[in-house]
């Protein structure tokens, strides 16, 4: 209602229309003949609008002289989105507002006073706007076509690009649906904040259309698991010339992950990859209510004759003019201003099959005679529960279930709940004194209970006996905790106790050698496990270990120095906030000495140095001296 009339206020102002009458949505339905502006075409929103009453509408009505007397209309009516939207509904829709002065940065590096911008993703029209309702500057686009699935985007986009006094075409489709022959004009330009909706949270059937589609148009393999903003890059490509340039805001987590490999396969043939900005999780936010590190890529479409010159990897740790971030991607030099770091790369240089985040800080030491881990031991996720509260359990909640011992193994089930550089049995029993959870439920398989979930459901739901009691009780008790975890836990909706051998015992891994956790924000510590304990899946762990006890001391004392936190650095994927992920894959090809192959002397001193190393932290010294006693001896080899 405040976009529509709104509207309707600014075609008044402009002679179009009479002033408003008491009848609005009378006056409404005859806007939208008059002015043949689709935006005032009535929708499923409408039918909710008019349900209020006049007293209900009468500040809406007229808060529409404060809207059309904004300097920033696009800004304004974001902001307005993303308070009436709940952050969790913008998550789920993929959906964060760009600041303006980013917007500002990608217009004017995209598009001149005579282009044609091309803005998919429209929502409030922030990166297609102008700079101000009453300036006219070179930078303005001469048009804009701005692209929307949603009905209310559309809108809130046509709103604001028509009280900047913006030439516009709005479309209320997917934009994986268009194509240039769908547009009166060519493309100059595109502008793109996307919409960040990940692979798995798309409906299957238009997840495998869209992929399809794709793939067909680019001629090239796709990743399955791209998510949605991925396909808008792809889908751009066909938009644009010689000469033209694309700018995108999206998450970095193409530069790590395997599905951005052919994503960056197709950059690197198709354009001349200008810059990649990086918002530094850390400091610098971008996006303060998503769950990502905000990357903006700048691309130019080089013509067939020329090839593609240096990309700059720019990040931003701190406040910087959008001038000098937009000279940087222009012209910066390599080096350290103040504000962040700019590195540059000869374009032909980079392979997609690397970790291109690691870019941004680049790594000055040496690691092509190094070993992939993985040729030492192998590398595993711990293994999923589904319902981890019914399958950790303290001692306390295994002695009042009257549990035998048979049914269960022991567990450390939280990073958080180690600390150091080793987990030995003493550890074990002071976490089980304190209570927490040390226990996995893991029984053997029992021949009466139903090997499937459902069928055992079934039965507790109709209250049959499944099992007879025997004399000891443990048979029965366990029965009875297992009944308690259909009934109290909902297990039998549990995805994932339905494809294991039998549905009440999480899948068996050895107990690891090492544990790392999964994440984290101060670097990753790999601890030597001395127990017989067993991990979940927020450890990975090492197992089938090659090397003796002395080799993998050593091994860990690299690990866990200050080499080895700079080098993990360049195989982790960080996100919003400074949380960071270092997945079993990444571990697999982190580099490490060979410790099979380096002198005895030196092995021997590196496992002596991490006995050193974690006894220290047992005793909260100081470990950064030790670690800086590693890097020397390291400094022998490297």
């Amino acid at each position: 209602m405040l976009l529509k009339t709104t509207l309707y206020e600014r075609h008044h102002q402009q002679g179009d229309l009479p002033s408003l009458p008491p009848n609005t949505r009378e006056a409404l339905r005859r806007a939208a003949k008059q002015t043949e502006n689709p935006a005032f075409h009535e929708y499923v929103l409408d039918e909710i609008v008019w349900l209020a009453n006049d007293t209900d509408l009468e500040p809406i009505l007229d808060a529409r002289d404060w809207l059309l007397e904004s300097g920033e209309p696009a800004e304004t009516i974001g902001r307005l989105y993303a308070d009436l939207m709940s952050n969790d509904d913008r998550q789920i829709l993929g959906q964060f507002r760009t600041p303006p002065y980013v917007g500002s940065l990608m217009r004017t590096w995209a598009a001149g006073d005579d282009d044609c911008v091309l803005d998919p993703g429209m929502g409030a029209g922030v990166l297609s706007s102008p700079f101000d309702p009453q300036w006219s500057v070179s930078t303005d686009p001469a048009h804009v076509d701005g692209i929307d699935r949603s009905r209310l985007s559309h809108l809130m986009g046509t709103t604001a690009l028509t009280l900047y006094g913006q030439a516009h075409d709005p479309r209320a489709t997917d934009f994986l649906d268009l194509s240039p022959d769908d547009l009166r004009r060519d493309v100059d330009a595109i502008i793109c904040n996307p919409p960040y909706t990940s692979g798995d949270s798309l409906p299957a059937a238009y997840k495998d259309q869209i992929n399809t589609q794709i793939e067909q148009s680019i001629e090239s393999k796709i990743s399955a698991r791209s998510p949605l903003h991925a396909y808008f890059i792809y889908h751009a490509r066909q938009f644009l010339s010689a000469g033209d340039r694309a700018v995108f805001i999206t998450p970095q987590s193409f530069l790590t992950t395997r599905y951005g490999e052919s994503l960056k396969q197709f950059l690197l043939e198709m354009f001349s990859i200008k810059a990649f900005v990086q918002f530094d999780p850390a400091g610098e936010r971008i996006f303060s209510d998503a769950h990502t590190t905000a990357l903006i890529t700048f691309l130019e479409v080089t013509p067939e004759n020329e090839s593609a010159d240096e990309t700059r990897f720019i990040r931003v740790d701190d406040s910087v003019d959008e001038y000098e971030l937009r000279h940087a991607v222009n012209d910066g030099d390599p080096g350290s201003p103040d504000w962040g770091n700019i590195n540059c790369i000869q374009q032909t240089q980079l392979d997609p099959g690397k970790n291109w985040e690691a870019l941004f800080s680049p790594m000055d030491i040496d690691t092509r005679n190094l070993t992939r881990l993985d040729e030492f031991a192998t590398v595993h996720r711990g293994k999923m529960t589904g319902a981890a509260d019914f399958f950790c359990l303290s001692q306390a909640e295994v002695d009042e279930l009257e549990l035998d011992t048979q049914y269960i193994s022991r567990l450390i089930r939280q990073p958080k709940l180690v600390d150091g550089y080793d987990f030995r049995d003493k550890d074990w029993e002071t976490l089980r004194e304190r209570g927490e959870d040390v226990w996995l439920f893991d029984p053997d398989a029992i021949q009466e209970i139903p090997e499937s979930i459902d069928t055992f459901s079934e039965q507790v739901d109709s209250d049959s006996s499944v099992l007879p009691d025997d004399d000891s009780g443990t048979v029965a008790n366990l029965l009875a905790y297992l009944r308690d975890g259909v009934i109290e836990y909902g297990l039998s909706g549990t995805g994932a106790l339905k494809n294991r051998s039998y549905w009440y015992r999480p899948r068996r891994q050895d107990s690891p050698r090492v544990l790392i956790q999964n994440g984290g924000r101060d670097g990753f510590t790999f601890l030597l496990n001395e127990t017989e304990a067993r991990n979940i899946h927020n450890f990975d762990g090492f197992y089938d270990v090659t090397v003796n006890e002395t080799e993998l001391k050593a091994l860990l004392a690299y690990l866990n120095s200050g080499v080895a936190e700079y080098i993990v650095r360049n195989y982790t994927q960080t996100l919003q906030g400074g949380f960071e992920k270092l997945g079993s894959g990444a571990i697999k090809q982190l580099p490490v000495i060979n410790v099979t192959e380096i002198n005895d002397e030196m092995t021997t001193d590196l496992a002596d140095l991490f006995d050193t190393l974690r006894e220290t932290a047992r005793r909260d010294g100081d470990c950064e001296s030790v670690i800086n006693r590693i890097d020397t001896v390291l400094q022998q080899t490297l």
